[in-house]
């Protein structure tokens, strides 16, 4: 196994305390799953693939090469500082200038005074409103470089973009975008901005209210009429602004029939390649299964006697009314494992084969306690945490009322990625 760890002071040391194995073949097949009957509908349409907070805590670097050997060639991050290293990452990978055939979409804000880094570094920006296009602009001008630029629209998301959700909003929406477009044609290369995408993204795609995309009160079947009208009057104007991409994971594997013109140019393949979703991978998706890519594992350092009475950790939230046995692992809250996990059930993995054991007592920043009553476990006695089955994550986060997505990328930096 090649480890890595994320602090680059901690030494290479024997034994295993808590670790995070990530297998870039589950990313490889979660990738041709989702893509299949994505291409088998709309073969133009590229993968955009999501690698932000370090690949959804996998690990920017091997998820990255793994997706670059399927042809990926389209990336997407959350900030400009992710983009710059994602960069100079695949300047590596590919070697400096076969890279320029790569594109780095950031997604939210980007501070208009780093145009000299987008340029730099080819990074796209996301325009997030009229205002703030006005700003990048005035700043490209201002530094002499052209910056690729994809243009954000607010469908419903309510979070980012140029508004438009209703018939006037989409009017003037349109009219901003043509003034911007027409500015932008008359820069001839002394600074400025270059449209080269469009993009909404969906509030709800994942959820199964929203099973019947071609019910047109969905929301979901909203933002796409709202984004076509907006592509549509664009169009009527001779402007085209490129790479057009509407579908997160849980549409692209749930809904491309749906659409009229399939995916458009591209999907966004965010928590998918991962090997989880809200609900969204049903049997009727079309999509084979998907794997988890991350399975978080330690091992047993202590097994003591609880008397009767005698309550477990901070607190004394677990009391014993009999005679337990209990087993202490050495992973907390500082690792990702948090206090809200107590109650969970984690897999012991003994020559007897798999058993199962809640964490009793309050989790420690370092350590927790499983009771292990009357199971053949020993110290040293390999523990799953969550990833042998997708349904282990999906558990915990039904537990503390959140989702797999925020879980992974709690995982901190101490704890080694583990790649086989």
């Amino acid at each position: 196994m090649n480890i890595v760890h994320y602090h680059e002071d901690y030494p290479l040391l024997p034994g295993l305390r808590v670790r995070a194995v990530i297998d870039p073949a589950a990313i490889t097949h979660n990738y041709r799953a989702l893509m299949a009957p994505v291409k088998a509908l709309s073969p133009r349409t590229r993968a955009i693939a999501v690698v932000k907070s370090d690949a959804y805590g996998h690990g920017i670097r091997p998820v990255v090469g793994a997706l670059l050997e399927e042809g990926c060639r389209n990336f997407a991050v959350a900030c400009v500082e992710e983009a710059v290293a994602l960069r100079r990452l695949l300047r590596e990978l590919l070697g400096n200038g076969s890279d320029l055939g790569t594109d780095i979409l950031v997604l939210g804000f980007t501070d208009p005074r780093n145009v000299t880094t987008l340029a730099s570094h080819h990074i796209t920006a996301t325009l997030l409103s009229e205002s703030y296009a006005r700003s990048l602009l005035a700043c490209a001008r201002e530094a002499g470089v052209t910056v690729p630029v994809h243009i954000a629209l607010d469908t419903g998301m309510n979070r980012i973009g140029y508004p438009a959700h209703t018939p006037e909003e989409i009017r003037e929406t349109v009219k901003s975008l043509t003034v911007l477009w027409k500015s932008c044609e008359s820069c001839e290369g002394n600074g400025g901005l270059f449209v080269s995408g469009m993009f909404t993204h969906f509030a709800r795609a994942d959820e199964d209210y929203d099973t019947e995309m071609q019910d047109p009160s969905s929301l979901t079947m909203t933002q796409y009429a709202r984004y076509r009208e907006v592509l549509e009057g664009l169009s009527e104007g001779g402007i085209r602004p490129g790479l057009c991409h509407i579908c997160n994971s849980a549409a692209s594997a749930r809904f491309p029939h749906a659409l009229p013109d399939g995916c458009l140019d591209g999907v966004r393949l965010g928590i998918g390649l991962y090997g989880y979703g809200v609900n969204p991978f049903h049997s009727d998706a079309g999509t084979t299964h998907l794997l988890p890519a991350m399975k978080l594992e330690t091992a047993v350092t202590h097994i003591h006697t609880l008397l009767p009475g005698e309550t477990v950790g901070y607190g004394g939230t677990y009391s014993a009314q009999t005679k337990r046995t209990l087993a202490t692992l050495p992973v907390g809250y500082a690792d990702g494992w948090i206090r809200a996990f107590s109650g969970a059930s984690v897999t012991f993995h003994t020559p007897a084969g798999d058993v199962t054991a809640p964490i009793v007592g309050r989790i420690c920043m370092d350590q927790c306690m499983a009771d292990v009553t009357g199971l053949p476990i020993t110290v040293g006695t390999r523990v799953t945490l969550f990833g042998g089955q997708r349904r282990e994550l999906e558990a915990l986060a039904e537990r503390v009322h959140t989702i797999p997505y925020e879980l992974l990328c709690l995982i901190t930096a101490r704890v080694p990625r583990v790649y086989p």
